[in-house]
């Protein structure tokens, strides 16, 4: 992570961050938290969101933050084909005592579009700095110790494939 500490006299103005620097220094943050035995994930940074998956992009954590609704959501998506969504968010919710007991009341397992489903929370929207990163990361890096090994146990298994049209970024490892 780049330490972005402010000079003697600098402004509050000159510690916040815009959104890419902000979310760079989240996944920094939440992947510097992570356990090694779950491996090495792979990130991207996609116009205003995070996106962090362990294999299979279509399941996937995201960080996105809203300005038009003064939110940051923090969320596992399941973005494959509808069956194949619904059935991962089946098995997780077979598991919502221990996932509540994990991440505490505030997340919520919702079918999100007519075909994705998301395990998410969302936090305030403040000024992006170095602060809300790191409060960001914590959650995210929360979320995955939580999820990623029940998920690994469940064993969804690769959505099948479905034509998709990436866009922002690319890719990367940690």
């Amino acid at each position: 992570m780049v330490s972005r500490a402010r000079p003697e006299g600098a402004t509050a103005a000159a510690s916040k961050l815009g959104v890419r620097p902000f979310l760079e220094e989240v996944r920094d943050a939440a992947l510097g938290a992570l356990p090694a035995s779950l491996g090495a994930p792979v990130s991207r940074v996609v116009f205003t969101s995070l996106q962090v998956h362990f294999g299979d992009p279509r399941l996937h954590y995201e960080v996105w933050p809203v300005r038009k609704t003064g939110r940051i959501e923090v969320g596992l998506h399941l973005e494959g084909p509808r069956e194949w969504s619904r059935a991962v968010a089946g098995r997780l919710a077979e598991h919502g005592d221990e996932l509540r007991a994990a991440l505490g009341p505030t997340y919520e397992l919702e079918d999100w579009t007519a075909s994705w489903c998301r395990l998410h929370t969302t936090l305030p929207l403040r000024p992006l700095d170095a602060a809300l990163a790191l409060e960001v990361g914590a959650a995210l890096a929360g979320l995955v110790r939580a999820s990623e090994p029940l998920l690994r146990h469940l064993n969804p298994g690769p959505a099948p494939s479905v034509p998709r049209q990436e866009s922002g970024r690319g890719w990367r490892g940690r």
